[in-house]
């Protein structure tokens, strides 16, 4: 089965608002272009790739600044967090793009009770997984800190933004889209600096079994559902692929440059900073024994936290590392696309083989 994708042909605005602000802090493109040699060019040559997205970003940026300043109480949503759990480090797009699904004309506060909810299981059930996630009763805050207190979550910080967010949700739902509703124009007004780039990546995006593969290289992920999924190509999150599958609507964000990147990859036999960082993700006991039991079989994390005897948080946040690292795949495949699978990403454990076999011939 072949996920079916409704492929839009400009960006969703609301994420991509969300996505400006966060990049604000991260400067990703800088990051990239600081590890040039990975993609067999020079740093003059990657600068150049990447001058009409920073033109843009420029552009944006400096009209979206002062609006976001407006608005003190939404910065800790955006300012980006190493999290030690299964989580974006920045809050602010991961609720927005589960919030696009949802009617937002009026926000009643009936509306925002469900939506947040929602949200805050859907986050939990990417930390103990899905089957622990739907035996969790959470009608007010004080049962959501006894969640939190109560499950071996070792990380205060996602803790205090998880309950932050529910203490304060109608505020913060509020706020969040009035400001994004003022950004979106700024965004739009500018598009035509970079909608050549855009429109060349749509160009490029394969369809059926080859966006499969695109997913399997760059994010470890397979779909076995024949469910239909609105695609978005996204210019801020341009290496990234996210999707977002929650009971209302189902989305998948493509980069523009995710492609290209993958391509300059593949060709490119130089990857000492990327086996490096692969090492150290298989240098840890824990990981490693989670990659050794998934070469057996695919597991869902409550079964994978048995087998191991650590709860589900601790091994989500290990998958975790792996998945940066490209080291394990996830099927999503029952029909409402919400039941995970973890496995070994095969082919990227024998690209670290053949990279260290490589190095005896030096």
């Amino acid at each position: 089965m072949v996920m079916k994708y409704n492929i839009c042909d400009s960006p969703n605005w609301y994420f991509e608002a969300a996505a400006c602000i966060s990049e604000y802090y991260t400067n990703i493109e800088d990051k990239v272009i600081k590890n040039h040699k990975n993609f067999g060019m020079t740093i003059e040559e990657m600068e150049d790739f990447f001058s009409k997205f920073k033109s843009y970003k420029k552009a944006v940026i400096g009209e979206i600044l002062p609006i976001y300043n407006r608005y003190p109480s939404l910065e800790w949503l955006f300012k980006p967090v190493k999290y030690n759990v299964n989580m974006d480090e920045c809050m602010g797009v991961s609720l927005i793009s589960y919030l696009i699904g949802y009617s937002t004309e009026y926000m009643n506060d009936d509306l925002i009770d469900k939506v947040t909810l929602e949200f805050v299981f859907d986050v939990l059930s990417d930390i103990f997984g899905t089957e622990d996630a739907e035996n969790l009763k959470i009608e007010g805050i004080s049962d959501l800190v006894n969640v939190l207190e109560n499950n071996n979550i070792n990380d205060d910080i996602f803790k205090m933004h998880l309950i932050r967010l529910y203490h304060a949700r109608y505020k913060t739902i509020r706020d969040l889209w009035e400001m994004l509703n003022l950004c979106v124009p700024i965004l739009k007004k500018h598009y035509d600096m970079i909608e050549d780039h855009v429109q060349m990546a749509l160009q490029a995006l394969p369809s059926g079994e080859g966006l499969e593969r695109i997913l399997k290289v760059s994010a470890g992920l397979y779909i076995r559902s024949n469910l239909d999924c609105t695609l978005y190509p996204t210019i801020y999150f341009f290496n990234r692929i996210k999707y977002e599958l929650n009971p209302i609507s189902r989305q998948a964000y493509v980069g523009i440059y995710v492609l290209q990147l993958i391509n300059l990859k593949e060709k490119n036999e130089y990857m000492e900073d990327e086996l490096v960082k692969d090492l150290k993700a298989l240098g840890d006991p824990t990981r490693f024994k989670i990659i050794r039991i998934l070469l057996e079989r695919e597991m869902y994390l409550k079964e994978l936290a048995e087998e191991i005897n650590l709860t589900s948080a601790t091994v989500s946040h290990h998958i975790d590392i792996l998945q940066k690292s490209n080291l394990i795949s996830v099927t999503i495949g029952d029909d409402d696309g919400r039941k995970v699978l973890f496995d070994v990403n095969r082919e990227k454990l024998k690209s670290i083989g053949d990279s260290i076999n490589r190095l005896s011939y030096i």
